[in-house]
Protein backbone atom coordinates (compact mmCIF):
# COMPACT_ATOMS: atom_id res chain seq x y z
CA UNK A 1 0.00 0.00 0.00
CA UNK A 2 1.50 3.50 -0.72
CA UNK A 3 1.91 5.69 2.04
CA UNK A 4 -0.47 9.24 2.08
CA UNK A 5 1.95 12.38 1.80
CA UNK A 6 1.07 15.82 1.96
CA UNK A 7 -0.67 16.99 -0.66
CA UNK A 8 1.61 18.90 -3.64
CA UNK A 9 1.76 22.26 -3.70
CA UNK A 10 2.42 24.66 -6.37
CA UNK A 11 5.07 26.21 -5.17
CA UNK A 12 7.95 29.26 -5.80
CA UNK A 13 11.38 29.08 -4.87
CA UNK A 14 14.85 29.98 -5.70
CA UNK A 15 16.79 27.23 -7.70
CA UNK A 16 20.73 28.78 -8.47
CA UNK A 17 19.43 32.32 -8.97
CA UNK A 18 15.89 31.33 -10.69
CA UNK A 19 12.64 31.27 -9.37
CA UNK A 20 10.85 27.99 -10.67
CA UNK A 21 7.10 27.29 -10.51
CA UNK A 22 4.85 24.00 -10.85
CA UNK A 23 2.00 24.82 -13.09
CA UNK A 24 -0.49 23.26 -15.46
CA UNK A 25 0.50 22.72 -19.15
CA UNK A 26 -0.31 26.02 -21.53
CA UNK A 27 -0.44 25.29 -24.81
CA UNK A 28 2.46 28.39 -25.57
CA UNK A 29 4.40 25.18 -24.76
CA UNK A 30 6.29 23.31 -27.87
CA UNK A 31 8.15 20.72 -29.13
CA UNK A 32 11.23 20.35 -31.18
CA UNK A 33 10.72 18.81 -34.59
CA UNK A 34 13.43 19.65 -36.12
CA UNK A 35 17.31 20.21 -35.89
CA UNK A 36 17.40 24.01 -35.99
CA UNK A 37 14.14 24.42 -34.48
CA UNK A 38 12.26 25.62 -37.14
CA UNK A 39 9.08 23.71 -37.39
CA UNK A 40 8.02 23.15 -33.85
CA UNK A 41 4.95 22.09 -33.32
CA UNK A 42 2.47 23.01 -30.01
CA UNK A 43 2.43 20.62 -27.17
CA UNK A 44 -1.83 21.29 -27.05
CA UNK A 45 -2.18 17.75 -28.31
CA UNK A 46 0.89 16.36 -26.33
CA UNK A 47 -1.43 13.03 -24.68
CA UNK A 48 -2.86 11.91 -28.38
CA UNK A 49 0.74 12.06 -30.41
CA UNK A 50 1.63 8.08 -30.22
CA UNK A 51 3.54 7.64 -33.78
CA UNK A 52 3.00 3.82 -34.23
CA UNK A 53 5.27 1.16 -32.88
CA UNK A 54 6.57 -1.63 -34.94
CA UNK A 55 8.20 -4.03 -32.36
CA UNK A 56 9.72 -7.38 -33.17
CA UNK A 57 7.49 -10.03 -33.61
CA UNK A 58 9.83 -12.11 -30.92
CA UNK A 59 10.54 -8.87 -28.79
CA UNK A 60 8.69 -10.92 -26.13
CA UNK A 61 10.13 -14.02 -26.37
CA UNK A 62 13.61 -12.34 -27.01
CA UNK A 63 13.68 -10.25 -23.48
CA UNK A 64 11.72 -13.22 -21.64
CA UNK A 65 14.55 -15.17 -22.28
CA UNK A 66 17.47 -12.34 -21.86
CA UNK A 67 15.76 -12.12 -18.39
CA UNK A 68 15.20 -15.79 -17.23
CA UNK A 69 18.97 -16.27 -18.31
CA UNK A 70 19.81 -13.58 -15.65
CA UNK A 71 17.96 -15.60 -12.78
CA UNK A 72 20.13 -18.48 -13.07
CA UNK A 73 23.11 -16.34 -12.95
CA UNK A 74 25.26 -16.80 -9.59
CA UNK A 75 25.74 -13.27 -8.78
CA UNK A 76 28.67 -13.78 -6.26
CA UNK A 77 27.95 -9.97 -4.53
CA UNK A 78 31.24 -8.76 -2.84
CA UNK A 79 31.22 -5.54 -0.88
CA UNK A 80 34.63 -3.73 -0.11
CA UNK A 81 34.35 -1.53 2.88
CA UNK A 82 35.14 2.25 2.40
CA UNK A 83 35.24 5.03 4.54
CA UNK A 84 32.27 6.38 5.27
CA UNK A 85 31.90 10.12 4.36
CA UNK A 86 29.34 11.39 6.62
CA UNK A 87 28.51 9.98 10.10
CA UNK A 88 25.95 7.04 10.39
CA UNK A 89 26.31 5.77 6.85
CA UNK A 90 27.94 2.83 5.96
CA UNK A 91 29.70 3.04 2.74
CA UNK A 92 30.98 -0.27 0.18
CA UNK A 93 32.45 -0.75 -3.17
CA UNK A 94 30.19 -3.19 -4.95
CA UNK A 95 30.69 -5.59 -7.76
CA UNK A 96 28.31 -8.49 -9.02
CA UNK A 97 28.62 -10.82 -11.65
CA UNK A 98 26.05 -10.08 -14.87
CA UNK A 99 24.95 -11.36 -17.91
CA UNK A 100 28.02 -12.88 -19.81
CA UNK A 101 29.84 -13.15 -17.07
CA UNK A 102 30.83 -9.62 -16.86
CA UNK A 103 31.33 -8.26 -13.56
CA UNK A 104 29.93 -5.15 -12.85
CA UNK A 105 31.11 -2.35 -9.97
CA UNK A 106 29.08 0.10 -7.99
CA UNK A 107 28.47 1.18 -4.39
CA UNK A 108 25.96 0.87 -2.12
CA UNK A 109 25.65 3.95 0.50
CA UNK A 110 23.23 2.87 3.62
CA UNK A 111 22.01 3.98 7.17
CA UNK A 112 24.07 1.93 9.75
CA UNK A 113 20.51 1.34 10.97
CA UNK A 114 18.26 -2.09 11.81
CA UNK A 115 14.98 -0.77 10.25
CA UNK A 116 14.23 -0.93 6.70
CA UNK A 117 14.98 2.36 4.73
CA UNK A 118 14.08 3.33 1.13
CA UNK A 119 16.25 1.80 -1.65
CA UNK A 120 17.38 4.17 -4.79
CA UNK A 121 19.13 2.07 -7.57
CA UNK A 122 20.86 4.41 -10.13
CA UNK A 123 23.38 4.50 -12.72
CA UNK A 124 24.73 7.21 -15.03
CA UNK A 125 24.62 8.91 -18.16
CA UNK A 126 26.06 7.78 -21.87
CA UNK A 127 29.73 7.70 -21.69
CA UNK A 128 29.85 8.52 -18.22
CA UNK A 129 30.19 6.86 -14.62
CA UNK A 130 28.24 6.91 -11.32
CA UNK A 131 28.66 9.55 -9.08
CA UNK A 132 28.18 8.70 -5.48
CA UNK A 133 24.91 10.93 -4.10
CA UNK A 134 25.72 11.68 -0.56
CA UNK A 135 22.66 13.95 -0.71
CA UNK A 136 19.88 11.22 -1.71
CA UNK A 137 21.66 9.37 1.40
CA UNK A 138 21.24 12.27 4.07
CA UNK A 139 17.95 12.74 2.87
CA UNK A 140 17.24 9.01 4.39
CA UNK A 141 17.72 6.58 1.64
CA UNK A 142 19.83 4.21 1.09
CA UNK A 143 21.30 4.44 -2.25
CA UNK A 144 22.91 1.96 -4.98
CA UNK A 145 24.49 2.85 -7.68
CA UNK A 146 26.22 0.95 -10.65
CA UNK A 147 28.58 1.52 -13.88
CA UNK A 148 27.49 0.13 -17.07
CA UNK A 149 29.52 -2.65 -18.49
CA UNK A 150 32.55 -0.88 -20.74
CA UNK A 151 31.79 2.35 -18.75
CA UNK A 152 33.65 3.57 -15.41
CA UNK A 153 35.21 1.12 -13.02
CA UNK A 154 32.98 -1.72 -14.60
CA UNK A 155 34.45 -4.62 -16.36
CA UNK A 156 36.32 -3.30 -19.67
CA UNK A 157 35.59 -4.61 -22.78
CA UNK A 158 36.62 -4.45 -26.22
CA UNK A 159 34.16 -1.48 -27.29
CA UNK A 160 33.43 -0.82 -31.14
CA UNK A 161 35.91 2.26 -32.74
CA UNK A 162 33.13 4.29 -33.71
CA UNK A 163 31.15 4.85 -29.81
CA UNK A 164 29.98 2.39 -27.51
CA UNK A 165 26.23 2.04 -28.89
CA UNK A 166 27.93 0.66 -32.27
CA UNK A 167 29.53 -2.50 -30.33
CA UNK A 168 27.58 -5.69 -30.87
CA UNK A 169 25.11 -3.81 -33.30
CA UNK A 170 24.76 -6.73 -35.62
CA UNK A 171 22.02 -8.23 -33.83
CA UNK A 172 20.14 -7.75 -30.54
CA UNK A 173 21.92 -10.79 -28.98
CA UNK A 174 25.44 -9.08 -29.57
CA UNK A 175 24.23 -5.62 -29.26
CA UNK A 176 26.16 -4.30 -25.72
CA UNK A 177 22.57 -2.56 -25.08
CA UNK A 178 21.60 -6.15 -24.16
CA UNK A 179 24.16 -6.39 -21.62
CA UNK A 180 24.05 -2.92 -20.19
CA UNK A 181 19.91 -3.16 -19.44
CA UNK A 182 20.55 -6.59 -17.86
CA UNK A 183 23.32 -4.78 -15.52
CA UNK A 184 21.00 -2.82 -14.02
CA UNK A 185 18.30 -5.84 -13.60
CA UNK A 186 20.80 -7.43 -11.84
CA UNK A 187 21.71 -4.52 -9.58
CA UNK A 188 17.94 -5.17 -8.52
CA UNK A 189 18.67 -8.66 -7.59
CA UNK A 190 21.61 -8.09 -6.18
CA UNK A 191 20.17 -5.28 -4.07
CA UNK A 192 17.41 -7.78 -2.47
CA UNK A 193 20.16 -10.66 -1.67
CA UNK A 194 22.41 -8.11 0.12
CA UNK A 195 19.59 -5.95 1.74
CA UNK A 196 16.76 -8.28 1.88
CA UNK A 197 14.44 -7.05 4.78
CA UNK A 198 15.78 -3.96 5.65
CA UNK A 199 14.50 -2.28 2.43
CA UNK A 200 11.55 -0.13 2.87
CA UNK A 201 10.56 0.55 -0.64
CA UNK A 202 12.66 0.60 -4.03
CA UNK A 203 13.00 3.69 -6.67
CA UNK A 204 14.64 3.34 -10.29
CA UNK A 205 15.95 6.20 -11.41
CA UNK A 206 17.62 7.18 -14.54
CA UNK A 207 18.96 10.04 -16.79
CA UNK A 208 19.22 10.35 -20.85
CA UNK A 209 20.77 6.53 -21.50
CA UNK A 210 20.59 5.21 -17.33
CA UNK A 211 16.60 6.75 -18.02
CA UNK A 212 16.00 4.01 -21.04
CA UNK A 213 18.27 1.13 -19.13
CA UNK A 214 16.15 2.17 -16.04
CA UNK A 215 12.70 1.51 -18.40
CA UNK A 216 14.13 -1.55 -19.36
CA UNK A 217 14.68 -3.30 -15.82
CA UNK A 218 11.53 -1.91 -14.58
CA UNK A 219 9.38 -3.14 -17.15
CA UNK A 220 10.97 -6.53 -17.03
CA UNK A 221 10.75 -6.43 -12.91
CA UNK A 222 7.54 -4.90 -11.55
CA UNK A 223 8.97 -5.37 -7.51
CA UNK A 224 9.83 -1.36 -8.10
CA UNK A 225 7.72 0.85 -6.27
CA UNK A 226 8.65 4.08 -8.64
CA UNK A 227 10.08 4.31 -11.62
CA UNK A 228 11.91 7.76 -12.63
CA UNK A 229 13.54 8.83 -15.49
CA UNK A 230 14.53 12.09 -16.96
CA UNK A 231 14.60 12.52 -20.65
CA UNK A 232 14.86 9.01 -21.28
CA UNK A 233 16.60 7.91 -24.58
CA UNK A 234 16.37 4.87 -27.25
CA UNK A 235 12.96 6.41 -28.23
CA UNK A 236 11.49 6.23 -31.74
CA UNK A 237 14.94 5.76 -33.34
CA UNK A 238 14.18 6.89 -36.82
CA UNK A 239 12.83 9.92 -35.33
CA UNK A 240 15.54 10.55 -33.02
CA UNK A 241 18.39 10.13 -35.58
CA UNK A 242 16.74 12.29 -37.83
CA UNK A 243 16.77 15.13 -35.41
CA UNK A 244 19.45 14.68 -32.92
CA UNK A 245 23.17 16.38 -32.91
CA UNK A 246 25.20 14.95 -30.66
CA UNK A 247 25.59 11.49 -28.38
CA UNK A 248 24.59 7.86 -29.20
CA UNK A 249 22.49 9.09 -32.12
CA UNK A 250 25.35 11.50 -34.05
CA UNK A 251 27.74 7.67 -33.42
CA UNK A 252 24.76 5.71 -35.42
CA UNK A 253 24.63 8.58 -37.74
CA UNK A 254 28.17 8.79 -38.91
CA UNK A 255 28.14 4.99 -39.43
CA UNK A 256 24.68 4.83 -41.02
CA UNK A 257 26.18 7.64 -43.37
CA UNK A 258 29.76 5.78 -43.83
CA UNK A 259 27.84 2.40 -44.37
CA UNK A 260 24.44 3.06 -45.71
CA UNK A 261 24.07 -0.50 -46.85
CA UNK A 262 23.92 -1.30 -43.09
CA UNK A 263 21.05 0.74 -41.78
CA UNK A 264 17.88 -1.86 -42.15
CA UNK A 265 20.52 -4.48 -40.13
CA UNK A 266 21.29 -1.10 -37.69
CA UNK A 267 17.60 -0.27 -37.25
CA UNK A 268 16.24 -4.01 -36.46
CA UNK A 269 18.62 -4.29 -33.77
CA UNK A 270 17.65 -0.72 -32.39
CA UNK A 271 13.74 -1.71 -32.39
CA UNK A 272 14.60 -4.45 -29.58
CA UNK A 273 16.15 -2.22 -27.59
CA UNK A 274 13.57 1.11 -28.38
CA UNK A 275 11.93 2.14 -25.21
CA UNK A 276 8.30 2.76 -26.92
CA UNK A 277 7.85 -1.07 -26.72
CA UNK A 278 9.06 -1.08 -23.01
CA UNK A 279 6.65 1.87 -22.05
CA UNK A 280 3.52 -0.20 -23.27
CA UNK A 281 4.81 -2.88 -20.43
CA UNK A 282 5.20 -0.65 -17.40
CA UNK A 283 3.48 -1.86 -14.72
CA UNK A 284 4.72 0.87 -12.07
CA UNK A 285 3.90 4.19 -10.66
CA UNK A 286 6.08 6.40 -13.12
CA UNK A 287 7.32 9.88 -13.46
CA UNK A 288 9.06 11.53 -16.31
CA UNK A 289 10.54 14.93 -16.24
CA UNK A 290 11.09 16.36 -20.46
CA UNK A 291 13.34 18.94 -21.09
CA UNK A 292 11.99 20.50 -24.10
CA UNK A 293 14.72 21.65 -26.03
CA UNK A 294 17.14 19.10 -26.41
CA UNK A 295 19.78 18.30 -29.79
CA UNK A 296 21.21 15.31 -27.99
CA UNK A 297 17.28 13.51 -26.59
CA UNK A 298 15.02 15.23 -29.01
CA UNK A 299 11.72 15.67 -26.76
CA UNK A 300 9.44 14.47 -29.75
CA UNK A 301 10.72 11.05 -29.34
CA UNK A 302 10.91 11.12 -25.22
CA UNK A 303 6.62 12.20 -25.58
CA UNK A 304 6.29 9.17 -28.25
CA UNK A 305 7.83 6.91 -24.92
CA UNK A 306 5.45 8.44 -22.73
CA UNK A 307 2.43 8.68 -24.61
CA UNK A 308 2.83 5.01 -25.22
CA UNK A 309 2.97 4.47 -21.30
CA UNK A 310 1.14 1.40 -20.37
CA UNK A 311 0.61 2.16 -16.67
CA UNK A 312 -2.04 4.60 -15.63
CA UNK A 313 -0.14 5.29 -13.05
CA UNK A 314 2.37 8.06 -14.83
CA UNK A 315 3.30 11.57 -14.41
CA UNK A 316 4.95 14.26 -16.35
CA UNK A 317 6.73 16.76 -15.47
CA UNK A 318 7.87 19.24 -18.50
CA UNK A 319 10.87 21.07 -18.40
CA UNK A 320 12.48 24.24 -20.98
CA UNK A 321 15.60 22.29 -21.44
CA UNK A 322 18.16 19.63 -21.16
CA UNK A 323 21.65 18.95 -22.04
CA UNK A 324 22.48 21.73 -22.77
CA UNK A 325 24.51 24.76 -20.97
CA UNK A 326 21.30 27.06 -20.40
CA UNK A 327 20.69 27.87 -16.98
CA UNK A 328 17.46 27.10 -17.16
CA UNK A 329 18.58 23.59 -16.70
CA UNK A 330 18.60 24.33 -12.76
CA UNK A 331 15.32 23.89 -13.22
CA UNK A 332 15.79 20.33 -12.69
CA UNK A 333 16.45 20.49 -9.49
CA UNK A 334 12.72 21.36 -8.84
CA UNK A 335 12.19 17.42 -10.31
CA UNK A 336 14.70 15.87 -8.33
CA UNK A 337 13.37 17.26 -4.99
CA UNK A 338 9.81 15.83 -5.86
CA UNK A 339 10.85 12.12 -6.63
CA UNK A 340 13.13 12.41 -3.76
CA UNK A 341 10.32 13.46 -1.63
CA UNK A 342 8.45 10.46 -3.17
CA UNK A 343 11.25 7.76 -2.98
CA UNK A 344 11.54 8.60 1.12
CA UNK A 345 7.70 9.03 1.69
CA UNK A 346 5.99 7.08 -0.85
CA UNK A 347 3.92 7.56 -3.83
CA UNK A 348 1.04 9.79 -2.98
CA UNK A 349 -2.31 8.01 -3.18
CA UNK A 350 -3.37 11.12 -5.73
CA UNK A 351 -0.83 9.94 -8.14
CA UNK A 352 -1.51 10.52 -11.53
CA UNK A 353 -4.87 12.22 -10.98
CA UNK A 354 -5.59 14.62 -13.44
CA UNK A 355 -4.75 17.41 -11.23
CA UNK A 356 -1.05 16.56 -10.95
CA UNK A 357 -0.36 14.22 -14.01
CA UNK A 358 0.79 16.70 -16.34
CA UNK A 359 2.68 19.95 -15.10
CA UNK A 360 5.26 22.27 -16.37
CA UNK A 361 8.41 23.31 -14.07
CA UNK A 362 9.12 26.55 -15.64
CA UNK A 363 11.28 29.62 -14.65
CA UNK A 364 9.12 32.65 -13.20
CA UNK A 365 8.47 35.88 -14.58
Amino acid sequence: SRAKVAPERESRQPVENLVSVVCPVGHNLRVQTSKNGGDNMELAAIESFTPLRNEPDDFDVFWNTTYESILEIEQKPVLARQKAPAEGLVYDHLSFTSLGDVRVSGYLLRHDVAEPRPLIIHSHGYNSQYDVMLNWANSGCNVLGIDFRGFGRSERLSLARGGYILTGIESPQTSILRGAAMDLAQALRASREILGAHIGSVTLYGFSFGGAMAMIAGALDSKVDLLVTGQPTLGWNSERLRLSTAGSAAELNRLLEENPAQRDRVMQTLNYFDTMHFASRLEVPTLIGIGLDDDVVPSRSVFAVTNHAGTADLELRILPVSHSDDPRESLWAEFDQEWLRMAREGVPVDFASSGRRLRSIEAAA
